[in-house]
């Protein structure tokens, strides 16, 4: 059993919005991820007052006018008071807007042209402001995208103390490990009507054949016979990565489709996926739309770098438990961007993990998966 780290995307809005209230703030979380701590940074260099005590955050807000606060404006246009952005935008723009809006003297609109790729994130947010007393009215388009009206002139309220959510994403990485090996995980502090994507993993685990279950806040998922499917990966690209190992066990060829934006902005992460799991003898074909990979009873293992990416680190150390031999893993600390712990947990559900510098790279490390 493990319990989800908190939310960083819940954590990262909560903190921008915190700062901008009348008065302090607390934010629990037990997790210190490199992103969260450079969002804290970003913010005590602003006027806030942030202070971590390894249990959460306090945030003491400084008045920090709109025009100090930077969006990308070279991505939307502006007509009076109505932004126009296309539905496949990325959504720290949309974000960036519905945060520092409110705080304007008049009413405006955010129209988001076409389908909103990106709605689950734009959810959190809107989700988060409304805790913080920011209201936000969305309404439907006809042509699958939506009109956003914010009001002029709010305020941004402190609720005292604020308990993000346990993350679905990382969540994942355990859930997709259940599903290939070992006897199964119960992962807590899990909401069900989350509005995060990637609860999705649960039933896409399910297509797979894995077995999974919920009671309460908690999420069972345990191995079975994996047949490969089909997976739309346009509202979940941070699941690419787990998905593509489960993938790589599963009988058959699975095809991921929909993934042009997992590379366009997520750091080429598909030629990362099918480079690192071909090097550990997987068969991985990557195309303009998406991934094609053949399932394969075993991998053969072997020494891979994580190429400086979180995902890559955590993506090949549960593929490690499919290899015939070890598993070495160069600049495997990239975890700590976003899951510090990830080691620490994955040795506590009965992972094998050995710590060692590699010989000759004296800022990388390498750990060794049984």
């Amino acid at each position: 059993m493990i319990r989800a780290v908190a939310s960083p995307a819940q954590v990262h809005r909560a903190l921008l919005c915190a700062s901008l209230c009348d008065k302090e703030t607390y934010i629990e979380c037990n997790e210190m991820p490199d992103d969260i701590m450079a969002t804290v940074g970003s913010l005590n260099g602003q006027g806030a007052k942030i202070r971590y005590d390894g249990s959460g955050f306090e945030v003491i807000p400084v008045e920090i006018p709109t025009s100090r606060i930077k969006i990308k404006t070279n991505s939307w246009v502006r007509s009076s008071k109505v932004y126009r952005l296309p539905g496949d935008v990325a959504y720290k723009s949309i974000t960036g807007l519905l945060l520092t809006l409110p705080m304007s003297n008049e009413d405006s609109e955010i129209e988001v042209e076409g389908i909103e790729e990106y709605r689950p994130y734009i959810d959190m947010t809107v989700e988060t402001l409304e805790t913080f007393g920011v209201k936000i009215e969305r309404k439907a388009s006809d042509d699958g995208g939506a009109v956003y009206k914010v009001a002029g002139g709010q305020k941004y309220i402190s609720p005292g103390i604020v308990k993000p959510e346990g993350d679905w994403t990382s969540a994942s990485v355990w859930f997709c490990a259940a599903a290939i090996y070992g006897s199964g995980v119960i992962c807590t502090n899990l909401n069900r009507y989350s509005r995060q994507g990637d609860k999705e993993i649960v039933n896409i685990l399910e297509r797979f054949g894995a077995i999974t279950s919920y009671r309460g806040d908690s999420v069972a998922v345990r191995r079975a016979r994996l047949r490969s499917i089909r997976i739309d990966a346009a509202e979940t690209p941070e699941l690419v990565p787990m998905l593509a190992v489960v993938a790589a066990a599963a009988e058959g060829q699975t095809v991921i489709y929909n993934a042009e934006r997992v590379r366009l902005h997520e750091s080429g992460i598909l030629n990362k996926v099918s480079t690192i799991l071909n090097a550990l003898g997987a068969g991985v074909i990557e195309n303009l739309d998406g991934l094609i990979i053949q399932g394969k009873p075993r991998l053969d293992g072997g020494l891979v770098s994580s190429l400086g990416d979180h995902r890559i680190a955590m993506m090949t150390a549960i593929a490690s438990g499919v290899c015939e031999d070890a598993v070495a893993i160069t600049d495997a600390e990239a975890v700590s961007s976003s899951y510090p712990d990830f080691f620490d947990d994955f040795e506590k559900l009965g992972g094998k993990v050995t710590r060692g510098m590699e010989a000759g790279e004296k800022e990388r490390r390498a750990r060794t998966l049984y």
